[in-house]
């Protein structure tokens, strides 16, 4: 069990949220996303590994944000796509 008092905890998950959203809302960001290639991962499990791996092969640039389903990671070279949906879709 995590010995940080719970209300710190609420509201570091309440500011990861609104960070969430405020990045979704960003006009700019979402235009450069659509160029990008997506891959939505249903399961939220095992973050850390997810983004551990793209830190460790991915060739170009990528980014994740919430999704409906899970999370959507969206990457710049194809490649990279093709490989993370290999691994983890």
């Amino acid at each position: 069990m995590s010995s940080t008092p719970y209300s710190m905890r609420t509201s570091t998950i309440f500011k990861a949220v609104k960070a969430e959203h405020d990045l979704r809302a960003d006009e700019r960001l979402m235009s450069l996303l659509e160029s990008y290639h997506a891959v939505v991962v249903e399961n939220d499990i095992e973050f850390s590994e997810k983004l551990t791996w793209c830190l460790e092969h991915c060739q170009n640039k990528f980014r994740d944000l919430a999704h409906p389903d899970g999370r959507v990671w969206y990457f710049e070279n194809k490649y990279d796509a093709t490989m993370f949906a290999m691994k983890w879709a």
